[in-house]
């Protein structure tokens, strides 16, 4: 008995409910791997996206490895190798942050945005007429020492990067970027109490990571504690068959290509004024789905189908719409961009009107500590630190504004119209699980919206929007939504939060910085043009900068029907709203309405409807019950998707350098 008894005090987990220093140390590692993995995939060996999903795929790829090998040395050397619960929830939770870093993060809109302006400018374009007057020298390099044409065409032997061209700028983005990056932690800890304990959202997206760290493995067997049981291998042999037969044929053609696990086209059933049904499958995005709210999986799909039906008809009527394929993007000015904006808009304030109590609360906490029993000990700071330092970094965020160009009553509107799509995406996601998302509009478009146009604006204001895509105008709305995720990681941290802060802080500035100046040292070390296939470094700042001269020389006044429009989505959410909360049986969720004609929301729909449907029947048919003992089988399908990634990965590198597989991607 006492021999037994050793042995099991041997295998149990280590008494560490807090965040440890090995932990953020192995938290800061795993960053930088997650930017140097994430850039090199992308534009060294063009193969599987690792950054752009709201659950990125390097972080699952590297969190998932180090489980394993932490699990299998802890079997061969012993506990020590043993990392509990709270520790692997910091180490994700840092590369979750980090991964705002790299490529379709910060990184890439930021070096295309400096290289763009005055490379790609020519005679025919007219950008040294109407773009460059207005472009603030102490964020743009103007390649007077050819050091920009050295980044696309790469460096002469024997010379060094031209780094001296590089750091100012740099320095003051890195700055804005971390106090945007504050201001949206200071709105995470102001809202999260509302959404994780008063509207009870369940973060679905985090259920699977939450297994994967919570079962990592005790010491007792080589693998992890949650890769056993017959459902987990189950759903990990069904996945693992199509990802190895395919990887068959990257080597043999002929060899019969099965079906693979994400198939994407489109379908037109309907007329050729009505947008098609995208036929698009991801497992990547069912292993996440799956875990949400049926109402929300539904209704994506249902108000899909009435968007296609919507904007045929408005197209047939003679108002554009809707672009036939894309629907409406980020940057896409259609008409029904504008209903989905002012639904979007809607809901974000209706969410904050049902907040008003807690909002209250906050910020009488944040100003008379003794006048509120709320309790901020659990948050990352003080409610107090929250509220003032919000008002600071709000502060610099205008005077920034105000700097590059921007005329004050647009940065008045722009200000809370970027709060607006930051709150909106984080709170989809928190309520939703859904791992890709895009608002209808970004801030610019809303503060265009409220001002007329950008004919009512000046030369310089109407140029400094293309300085804005990878911050104010991000199209995944910045780290708010990623930060509103680790914020509710913490709450499976019992002690250390404040530590837990600063290393995620420390994660997401690591990630900006390290992935920055890694894609700045491949362009100069192999030429930019080498990124090829890439239309982010190449292509991206370009575009961009091409907008603004478009919105110099032809500015486009925001048309009456779509105000009209603007006002429907208002009206429309605003019934939606009230029938949900007023009607016990209502089952149509107003979240698909606020994304319906969104790129993510087109491409996911039929997936999601895949996913209601094996809940739903699970539901139907064994209950509650044996709903949550499928758990295993979705955690094997992830597994074995993740584990086909690095296969394919490895594979890449080995024999298809340069040209790999995109085993992973966003579509």
């Amino acid at each position: 008995m006492a021999i037994a008894g050793t042995a099991e005090a041997r295998h149990e987990h280590p008494v560490r409910q807090g965040v440890t220093t090995r932990a953020v140390i192995f938290g800061l590692g795993l960053s930088v791997a997650v930017n140097l993995l994430a850039n090199t995939m992308r534009y060294v060996q063009h193969g599987s996206y690792m950054a752009i999903s709201l659950i990125p795929m390097g972080d699952l790829l590297l969190f998932l490895v180090s489980i394993l090998i932490c699990a299998a040395l802890a079997r061969w050397f012993g506990r020590r190798f043993v990392l509990a619960p709270p520790e692997w929830i910091t180490i994700f939770g840092m590369g979750l942050i980090s991964a705002m870093g790299p490529t379709y993060g910060i990184s890439g809109y930021l070096v295309s945005q400096m290289v763009a302006p005055y490379y790609f400018a020519t005679p025919e374009n007219r950008w040294s007429e109407f773009l460059h007057p207005h472009l603030p020298g102490w964020l743009i390099s103007t390649d007077e020492q050819r050091s920009i044409t050295m980044f696309f065409e790469g460096l002469p032997n024997g010379m060094s990067i031209p780094w001296h061209d590089w750091w100012g700028p740099l320095l003051w983005w890195f700055v804005f970027i971390a106090v945007l990056g504050f201001a949206c932690v200071c709105v995470s800890v102001i809202l999260h109490r509302q959404w994780a304990d008063h509207e009870k959202l369940v973060y679905p997206a985090l259920t699977p990571v939450l297994e994967m760290a919570n079962r990592s493995g005790t010491g007792a067997r080589v693998l992890p504690e949650f890769m056993k049981g017959k459902a987990f291998w189950a759903g990990f042999g069904l996945t693992s068959g199509v990802f190895w037969l395919n990887m068959v044929h990257w080597f043999y053609p002929a060899f019969p290509k099965v079906m693979n696990t994400r198939m994407n086209y489109v379908w037109d059933l309907l007329p050729k004024q009505y947008p098609p049904f995208c036929i698009y499958l991801s497992v990547f995005v069912i292993c996440f789905s799956y875990f949400a709210n049926l109402e929300v999986l539904f209704s994506i799909w249902f108000f899909d189908v009435l968007y296609m039906i919507e904007a045929g008809l408005l197209n047939r009527l003679g108002v554009v719409a809707t672009s036939p394929h894309y629907g409406s993007g980020p940057y896409n000015l259609t008409s029904y961009k504008f209903q989905t904006a002012g639904a979007f808009a809607a809901l974000v304030v209706w969410w904050l009107w049902i907040s008003r109590g807690h909002l209250r609360q906050v910020f009488r906490k944040a100003f008379r500590p003794g006048g509120s029993a709320l309790d901020d000990s659990r948050e990352w700071i003080s409610y107090r630190t929250a509220v003032l330092g919000l008002v600071v970094c709000i502060v610099y965020i205008v005077a920034w504004l105000s700097r590059i160009g921007i005329e004050p009553g647009m940065i008045l509107v722009l200000t809370p119209a970027m709060f607006i799509a930051y709150v909106g995406v984080a709170k989809v996601v928190a309520d939703s699980g859904l791992v890709y998302v895009d608002p209808p509009a970004v801030a610019w478009d809303y503060a265009l919206f409220a001002l007329g146009g950008a004919h009512r604006l000046n030369p310089s204001t109407n140029a400094a929007s293309s300085l804005l895509p990878f911050t104010v105008n991000h199209p995944r709305s910045f780290a708010l939504p990623m930060i509103a995720q680790v914020n509710r990681l913490g709450d499976f941290i019992p002690e250390g939060k404040r530590r837990f802060f600063w290393g995620i802080f420390g994660a997401f500035m690591v990630g900006t910085v390290v992935s920055t100046l890694h894609t700045v040292w491949l362009a100069y070390t192999m030429g930019g043009y080498n990124f090829q296939p890439n239309w982010l470094i190449l292509h991206e700042g370009e575009w961009n900068y091409g907008l603004a001269v478009d919105a110099l020389r032809n500015p486009r006044p925001i048309l009456a029907v779509e105000y009209w429009l603007f006002l429907a989505g208002v009206v429309i959410m605003t019934a939606l709203n009230v029938m949900r909360y007023r009607l016990p049986r209502w089952r149509l969720h107003p979240v698909g309405f606020a994304l319906s004609g969104t790129i993510f929301a087109r491409l996911e729909s039929l997936t999601l409807l895949v996913a209601w449907l094996i809940k739903f029947l699970m539901l139907r048919i064994g209950g509650t019950a044996f709903y949550r003992r499928s758990l295993p089988f979705f955690i094997g399908i992830l597994t074995a998707y993740i584990i086909a990634v690095i296969a394919g990965t490895v594979v890449d590198a080995i024999w298809f350098p340069n040209s790999g597989h995109r085993v992973h991607s966003w579509h």
